[in-house]
Formats: C-alpha cells, sequence, structure tokens
C-alpha cells in the first residue's frame, strides 16, 4: 500500500475513538464531494482525482475520522478516474458522449451520499473501490 506521509507515533491517546467535531465533518464532506468535478461541463476533472489525495497526506496526521473519509473517497475516485478514461475512449469509438455521463452521473450520486453520510458522522464505505490506499 501506498504511504507517502506516514502517521506519527502518538503516547496522548487513550485508545477510544474520539467523536468526529464540526471541522472534521466538513473536510472529510468536501474531500467525497471533489467526485462532482467528474462532470463534464466543469472544467477541471483533475480536480477530483487531486483533492482526495491531498486530504488524504495533510489530514493523515490530525484525524482518524478524515483519514478514514481520505482514504475511500481517494480510492474510490481513482476507479472513477479509470472508468473516466475507458469512458473516454468508448466515447470516441462511437461518437457519443453517453458513457462519460453515466460515469459522471455515477460518481456524483455516489460522491454526494458518502459526502452526506460524513457530514452526519458515519464512517463511509463505497461500495467499489480500488484500494490502493489503506
Amino acid at each position: 500500500m501506498l504511504t507517502l506521509n506516514p502517521k506519527p507515533a502518538s503516547d496522548d491517546s487513550d485508545g477510544k475513538l474520539q467523536p468526529p467535531n464540526g471541522v472534521e465533518k466538513t473536510v472529510a464532506m468536501l474531500t467525497h464531494l471533489a467526485g462532482i468535478f467528474w462532470i463534464p461541463y466543469l472544467p477541471l476533472p483533475v480536480l477530483a482525482l487531486i483533492i482526495p489525495f491531498l486530504v488524504l497526506q495533510f489530514a493523515r496526521v490530525h484525524s482518524e475520522y478524515v483519514e478514514q473519509h481520505a482514504v475511500q473517497a481517494a480510492n474510490f475516485q481513482l476507479l472513477m478516474g479509470c472508468f473516466y478514461a475507458l469512458a473516454m475512449i468508448m466515447s470516441y469509438a462511437v461518437h457519443n458522449v453517453f458513457p462519460i455521463w453515466w460515469v459522471a452521473i455515477g460518481s456524483a450520486m455516489f460522491s454526494l451520499w458518502e459526502g452526506a453520510k460524513a457530514v452526519n458522522g458515519w464512517r463511509s464505505r463505497y461500495p467499489l473501490t480500488l484500494k490502493l490506499f489503506k
């Protein structure tokens, strides 16, 4: 598994997970909502890949709640990136943009669902991901 920014060992934890605060919930939600950038009307679909990876690298040392959501979002957006590339090839082959819209709408739906779960303090679990990050 890839770990570019490892967690430091901490001695201040008693082993129990703390409930997430408002900032952690907001950051986790925004990490999931990066999936909306796959919609072709928005000019930067690469942000859907970059945002979860950046949050994963910087939030790893601050919050286990945000880290769990960032791992799920990064793995899912990586899969959506693969699907998006295949959809672009298929769209070129059939001369239709319908496959790109399927990927964009599917990614947006799951991202909104997981973003809502993050705001409510629930754990994230996408139905299908590439398990590259842990």
